[in-house]
């Protein structure tokens, strides 16, 4: 076969390189990941599939933007944003950021736990106003953690903080959970692990899917 081709018009000759055609269209094809990316957003979904780190902000961006774009309307009549999580949880100052945006906003945010929903990612499950788990979903209640070295007066500052941060997120639990307190300060030292019968017998998370068009 000749790589090029010429095609003869009534009034011009046209040479076509088959070959730079062949090429063009390949680089020209979008990303299935991106299209798939661009196909949640769409309809209001993200998928959290990581730790909970400075990009997780991303999530307040677009709830934000969904607001934005809802205003004027009633809660009704406002399109749900979906927040399917997976992760082993992360940074505790980013993720009360999301929790922040997620409590203003008008425009219904629902969780859906995944796999596992550890520390940090239990914490943004916990905040959606409807909060969904699959039957084997697991999560992780347990103390904060820091990993810094330094001179005593800042290891002193910084264990301060770290004391106000764990008693905003122990108000947190608390206030959206069913956890009695002397259970809470009874078991967050430790790596508290609780499947999905115990999330929704403590008020973590509303309901285990038993119907997959729940979260369609």
């Amino acid at each position: 076969m000749n790589k090029n081709q010429t095609y003869h018009g009534d009034t011009m000759e046209i040479e076509v390189d088959m070959g730079e055609i062949a090429k063009l269209m390949d680089t020209s094809l979008p990303d299935p990941t991106l299209l798939e990316y661009y196909r949640m957003l769409e309809k209001r979904e993200i998928f959290w599939n990581a730790d909970v780190e400075d990009s997780t902000l991303e999530v307040s961006m677009a709830i934000r933007k969904w607001n934005a774009q809802d205003k004027g309307l009633s809660v009704n009549e406002r399109k749900p944003i979906k927040i399917f999580i997976n992760s082993d949880g992360g940074s505790a100052d980013v993720v009360l950021n999301v929790i922040d945006v997620i409590a203003l906003s008008k425009t219904p945010v629902y969780t859906i736990g995944m796999g596992r929903v550890y520390s940090a990612g239990g914490l943004l499950l916990m905040a959606g106003h409807k909060r969904y788990i699959f039957e084997h979903t697991s999560c992780l209640i347990h103390d904060g953690s820091s990993d810094v070295v330094g001179s005593v007066g800042k290891l002193i500052d910084n264990l301060k903080f770290t004391e106000r941060l764990e008693s905003i997120m122990k108000d947190f639990i608390l206030s959206h959970t069913k956890i009695p307190k002397e259970m809470y300060n009874e078991n967050y030292r430790r790596d508290w692990f609780l499947f999905s019968n115990e999330m929704i017998e403590l008020g973590i998370a509303d309901e285990i899917i038993t119907d997959i068009d729940s979260i369609i």
